[in-house]
């Protein structure tokens, strides 16, 4: 079978979408993806799939998907170029990833005369996360952006669809208490988790370990924002530093623009500047390296209906990492980590510092949260899991 991929970003960085594509090239069937390729950068092909990407600038691209509520014209583009990816590589299915780009896949098909069905994958509670982002905020922003359009888009949305894929069973639930005339047996759960053949690792990164001294460190990876908790984690951190607690912070991942200045003031405080260390970006190739100098691992989400729709990519690689996790209490990362007993989960401010405090005074339990942790992806937290549910909604 010829299947078509769409996703409107880059695609040599997305786990999850290459994860994906991987399964379903080892079944067999011939792989095509339409993406974006962004002007000034280039890429590294990808052997067994036939890319096509659209060249833009990220700038264009950010504006025209800032508009899309006002101006459809990002649909507009997506539906002609989907029509002729559709047509020249004789699709059988199209598989499209996020809410925002359903309606532009099943117009691209119905353009194209070819009859085929369309698979829409979910990445996140969209209408809740896209209110969210510091590029929606501010009267003027919000206005033109209209993100609160999604919350009476998205049954729409979910309705071109022939079969769609979730993060969780949680937001499968949602989506069908939500929408009960949306049949249950139409969504399939997949979670982020990893490929454990398409993991590689860096070699020779070297690491600075200067500022941990005979510290205990903990590591966030992942967008640096507000949304994230990452301002909690620094007020705990705060106080930790006053009682002289032997704990230093890690950050690795991109600032939100937004949240950029206050974040910057706040570690480079003379309570946190000699505690926490700030790495804007790393390849995911190196994480291995500073999961191997770190000794805990912190999710601190804001609970809210989008960190509620699945488990984030970086709770799986803290696990294969075999490093203990302190997490916040959101529903889908809650229960994976007290079955698999990797980690500890609060509630709020307080319980996060004693967690901290906990596993740092504890060598024995930081291993053995690991150890079960990184058992846990071994044997059952792998593509394997969801290689079949994949491969059934095609069969399907």
């Amino acid at each position: 079978m010829n299947i078509g991929v769409v996703v409107d970003n880059e695609l040599n960085d997305d786990k999850r979408v290459l994860r994906e594509i991987e399964i379903l090239k080892e079944a067999g069937n011939r792989i095509f993806v339409l993406c974006f390729g962004f002007s000034n950068r280039n890429y590294k092909s990808i052997e067994g799939i036939i890319v096509t990407r659209i060249r833009i600038s990220k700038k264009l691209k950010d504006l025209l998907f800032f508009f899309l509520n006002t101006i459809p014209a990002y649909e507009w583009l997506w539906s002609a170029r989907i029509k002729k990816f559709t047509e020249v590589n004789r699709l059988d299915f199209l598989h499209v990833h996020d809410l925002y780009m359903s309606k532009s896949g099943k117009s691209g098909i119905r353009r194209s005369g070819r009859k085929i069905p369309m698979v829409l994958d979910l990445h996140e509670n969209y209408p809740y996360a896209v209110t969210t982002y510091n590029w929606t905020k501010g009267f003027l922003r919000n206005m033109l952006s209209r993100p609160f359009a999604w919350r009476e888009k998205e049954k729409e949305y979910l309705g071109y669809a022939d079969r769609i894929i979730v993060l969780s069973d949680d937001f499968r639930d949602e989506l069908t208490g939500r929408y009960p005339e949306l049949p249950e047996g139409i969504f399939t759960a997949l979670p982020n988790v990893p490929d454990l053949s398409q993991q590689a690792y860096a070699d020779d990164i070297k690491t600075d370990l200067s500022f941990k001294k005979e510290r205990v460190l903990i590591l966030y990876f992942g967008v640096v924002a507000e949304r994230r908790g990452i301002f909690d984690a620094l007020d705990v951190f705060e106080q930790l530093a006053v009682e002289n607690h032997p704990s230093c912070f890690l950050v690795i991942g991109p600032i939100d623009k937004k949240d950029r200045e206050r974040f910057l003031a706040k570690t480079e405080s003379v309570l946190l500047k000699d505690r926490v260390k700030y790495i804007p970006w790393i390849d995911l190739p190196e994480l291995p390296a500073y999961l191997e100098i770190s000794n805990i691992c912190l999710a601190p989400f804001h609970k809210n209906p989008q960190h509620e729709s699945g488990v984030a990519n970086k709770i799986f690689d803290y696990m294969l990492g075999k490093k203990p996790i302190i997490a916040s209490d959101c529903r889908p990362q809650k229960r994976l980590i007290e079955k698999y007993n990797c980690g500890i989960i609060y509630s709020d401010s307080v319980e996060m510092k004693a967690a901290i405090i906990k596993l740092s005074e504890d060598d024995h339990l930081r291993i053995e949260m690991g150890e079960n942790g990184y058992r846990a992806i071994i044997t059952e937290l792998n593509s394997s899991l969801v290689k079949e549910k994949l491969l059934k909604i095609y069969s399907s």
